[in-house]
């Protein structure tokens, strides 16, 4: 993973893109978190899961261009799109 989110700021949408609903952002960290500062996912170098003690396993961070990112399931699903802020 050649994307380092501890250096930068992140909006987090759900689904592909700027089009789809802004759920939360990345502030200099490896966390996704909603406007409100609640906990929503946690990145661990490519993987990210859900937060909390019952984490999940949510997909792997797909890089596309311009420093946005992607994350997919094992079956192509996109769940998250991650764009520079």
């Amino acid at each position: 993973m050649a994307i380092d989110f501890t250096k930068g700021r992140y909006k987090v949408y759900s689904g592909r893109g700027p089009m789809a609903p802004l759920i939360g952002r990345i502030d200099e960290d490896e966390f996704v978190r909603s406007n409100s500062g609640e906990l929503l996912y946690r990145i661990d170098g490519d993987e990210v899961y859900t937060a909390g003690t019952n984490a999940k396993y949510l997909g792997r961070i797909s890089e596309t261009e311009g420093g946005r990112a992607m994350v997919v399931d094992h079956n192509h699903f996109a769940h998250l799109a991650i764009v520079p802020d």
